[in-house]
Formats: C-alpha cells, structure tokens, sequence
C-alpha cells in the first residue's frame, strides 16, 4: 500500500510546463516492460503507435545519436486487480551551463500514467494509458514549436 502511495504521489508532482522539448526532430523508442501478463503484440502496438504519432508530426525515429523516448511499465499485482505505473520519459545527452560545461545524459521529458485494471482488460487499458501520455508528449512538442 505505502508504495502505491508513492506512485500516486510521484505521478502528480510533475506539471507539463516544466519540461521543454524544443529543438526534438527525432527519437528513439525503447519500450521496458515489466508487466508479466501483457501480450508480446501489444508491446508491439505500443511501438507502432508511438513511432506513428512522432512521425505525423515530423519527428523522425529510428536514428543513430538521437534521443531516447522511454515507455517504462511497471506491475503491481494484487490477486485478480493490477496496478501498472507507466512512465514515458525523453532522455538525451545535454551540456550543462556550469563553469566546467559537462556533458550528461538527462530526462528531458516525462509524463506518467497510474492504472487499476483487471487481467481481461490489461492490453486495452494500457495501450489506453499510452495513448493518452503520447497525446501529452506531443501537446507539449507542439506549445514548444511556436
């Protein structure tokens, strides 16, 4: 229970308004799944939908040297009802602004679903889930166009 809480209440502290995504004309997928009963075609879905969404809006993908668009699902499974925490997160190499300027790798992006589902609706309230965090990633890419 406690660690529901803290996904809960991870979830809810990022806003939109403090992540920028101007400049992204292209990304990587990766997708980590670590939910035991989801299907191998709808991880497969998850793929396509994210690869089509970027693409329709010029975001090219499959690119060496581009930044990493992440979709990470994680399981909670109480008997016959699961919990899934779905995490979509932009990584790149950045400069930092201090004196010695390094160079980091650093989430640049990142939205994040909580879901309670049960096993007979596990793909479709995911797939759900991943639509609504990509709708979230490209009305940000699109209030950081113009």
């Amino acid at each position: 229970m406690k660690y529901i809480l803290m996904l809960l209440l991870a979830s809810s502290i990022y806003g939109a308004g403090f992540w920028t995504l101007s400049g992204v004309d292209k990304a990587n997928i990766y997708v980590q799944n670590n939910v035991a009963y989801l299907k191998a075609s709808t991880v497969s879905s998850f793929k396509t939908t994210i690869k089509q969404m970027l693409e329709k809006n010029a975001i090219k993908t499959g690119l060496q040297d581009a930044p990493t668009l992440m979709l990470t699902l994680e399981e909670i499974d109480d008997d016959e009802t699961h919990y899934v925490y779905i995490k979509l997160q932009l990584g790149e190499e950045v400069t930092t602004h201090r004196t010695d300027a390094s160079e980091t790798f650093a989430i640049t992006f990142e939205a994040t679903d909580f879901i309670e589902t049960d096993l007979s609706e596990l793909d479709e309230s995911i797939l759900e889930s991943v639509e609504y965090l990509m709708n979230t990633f490209i009305e940000q890419y699109e209030d950081d166009k113009e």
